[in-house]
């Protein structure tokens, strides 16, 4: 077992005086790894999340000291945390960068089962580097690996059912070994591979190439010992499994125990094995990973090149994914030669190509909205049109996971977006980072109205979240449509621009944008 009982790790000298706040049924889980929580606010997070990684029994050192005012960040973090397979953090400088925890963060945590450890209040002479190195070296000590299979299918069952896969299984596998892991198909075409640590620029591939090994031997090439073992699959036929470990052997009882909890990981799972292909495939496009993407591509005989369309499903309940996947699989492919549907964390991935159809393609997303039977469990919709090539498929994504926090603050009550709204939140979202001045200057065009907070709920609305239609906007304020038109008349007078017309409303448009993101 690589890791130590949390119970353990807090009777060390650097984390006696400390305070478990919340998660003490989470007593008995091992912890396996330790992080930092720079950036807390979530808001300015997106682009570091990984979300093709689960961070099983790990906790995150932090002291919440970008959103040490604001107790629904703290529990927007924590939550965003628990998604990602946080164990818990061990919060600094309590007292001194904060007062206190608010109690709707420590209820929260206690829902979740998510550890907070708080370190001892009102002391700034402490050191994270203490906690590390006690930790760590508690960690890392030489600790039994018999109950391998065990230990990874019980970390396994905590998972999201998404996330019960071969992949995850061989992630998890490496990094309680530290090994590097290839799994190949009787092809010798790659299924998985796993990396240890993951940003390794080692070539895997090339380096087994270059290694003549037979099935059951383990051999030594440079600094890298190398385990070879063959193995059947009922639906696949043989498998190639290889353990790469670095200035070290791995036991004959760890690969045993390693290929045991492969056995069992494929029977568990073999079933999905092609939707785990396509899944890496999907992480491939959005990770950059040109060379693997191509090699899933052909293996998957997928056309990634004629990929021209994304849509991006958020869901509020991930208990049906398996139910919306196959309902928008049997939709999309009616009118698709080229569909793959996956589910990415909590949101499912929608990669369309090769149309097939004669009517126009931009109401097919709507009207699946409209239609399907899963409507409720589908929060908001985000369309991408004109994708040129996976390029601009990952950068999308990228905007989107960025600015998805701020879709409820910006648009209220609207389910479905276009990739050119989520440009124009992260176009407002920037100009606030830039400053006080640039803020204001944005803003300025709305000084005529910001003393009625009644002008500036019905522009917003009417601009936001009608797209400037009177009667949509007569629905989401609940008032007459006459009453709408009057209102907007009297503001465009006050204002002296005419918000009905696209050319003069556009930077009231951005300027409501912002006012509603600095104000709730």
């Amino acid at each position: 077992m690589l890791g130590a009982k949390l119970k353990e790790l807090l009777e060390l000298p650097s984390l006696r005086e400390a305070q478990l706040l919340t998660g003490k049924n989470s007593l008995n889980q091992t912890v396996s790894a330790l992080s930092f929580l720079e950036i807390s606010d979530l808001d300015d997070w997106g682009a570091f999340t990984e979300i093709s990684e689960y961070h099983s029994g790990e906790l995150a050192l932090t002291s919440f000291f970008n959103i040490k005012d604001d107790s629904a960040k703290q529990c927007e973090t924590i939550s965003q945390l628990h998604k990602m397979g946080e164990l818990g953090i061990i919060l600094y400088y309590v007292g001194i960068v904060m007062p206190t925890l608010a109690p709707e963060v420590l209820k929260t945590a206690e829902e979740l089962d998510f550890v907070i450890i708080q370190m001892p209040k009102d002391q700034s002479h402490i050191r994270y580097s203490e906690v590390i190195a006690d930790v760590m070296a508690e960690i890392l000590k030489d600790r039994s690996t018999e109950n391998i299979v065990n230990e990874v299918l019980e970390k396994a069952s905590l998972l999201p059912e998404h996330l019960r896969t071969v992949e995850v299984t061989l992630k998890l596998l490496s990094d309680i070994l530290r090994v590097n892991i290839v799994l190949t198909n009787p092809d010798n075409e790659v299924i998985n591979e796993i990396k240890w640590p993951r940003n390794s620029s080692l070539d895997l591939e090339q380096l087994l190439r270059r290694v003549v090994i037979e099935e059951g031997e383990q051999v030594q090439k440079n600094d890298y010992s190398i385990y070879y073992k063959e193995l059947y699959h009922k639906g696949h036929g043989i498998l190639h499994f290889y353990m790469i470990k670095e200035h070290d052997f791995l036991s004959q009882h760890e690969w045993e125990q390693s290929i045991e909890l492969l056995q069992v990981a494929t029977n568990l799972w073999g079933k999905k094995h092609g939707e785990v292909s396509e899944y890496a495939l999907v992480q491939a496009i959005l990770n950059d990973e040109s060379e693997k993407m191509y090699r899933l591509a052909n293996h998957l005989e997928i056309d990634v090149k004629g990929i021209g369309l994304m849509w991006l499903l958020q869901l509020n309940d991930i208990r049906s994914v398996k139910e919306i996947r196959e309902d928008l699989l049997t939709y999309v492919s009616k009118f698709y030669k080229t569909s793959i549907v996956q589910m990415i964390d909590d949101q499912l991935i929608v990669l369309l190509g090769n149309y097939q159809h004669a009517g126009s393609e931009l109401e097919l997303g709507r009207k699946y909205l409209r239609n399907t039977l899963f409507e409720a469990n589908i929060e908001t919709v985000v369309f991408c049109p004109q994708m040129r090539n996976t390029n601009d498929v990952r950068k999308s994504y990228q905007l989107v996971s960025e600015a998805t926090m701020r879709l409820p603050k910006v648009f209220h009550g609207k389910r479905n977006f276009s990739i050119s709204e989520i440009r124009q939140v992260a176009h407002a979202s920037h100009l606030i980072q830039t400053g006080q001045a640039e803020v204001e200057e944005t803003m300025s065009i709305l000084a005529p109205i910001m003393s009625s907070k009644e002008q500036l709920a019905t522009l917003c609305s009417f601009l936001l979240d009608a797209g400037a239609d009177f009667q949509a906007c007569s629905d989401q304020l609940q008032i007459h449509k006459n009453t709408v038109k009057y209102r907007i008349k009297k503001i465009s007078e006050t204002l002296g621009y005419n918000v009905t017309r696209f050319s003069e409303s556009y930077e009231c448009y951005v300027a409501c944008m912002i006012y509603r993101l600095i104000s709730l």
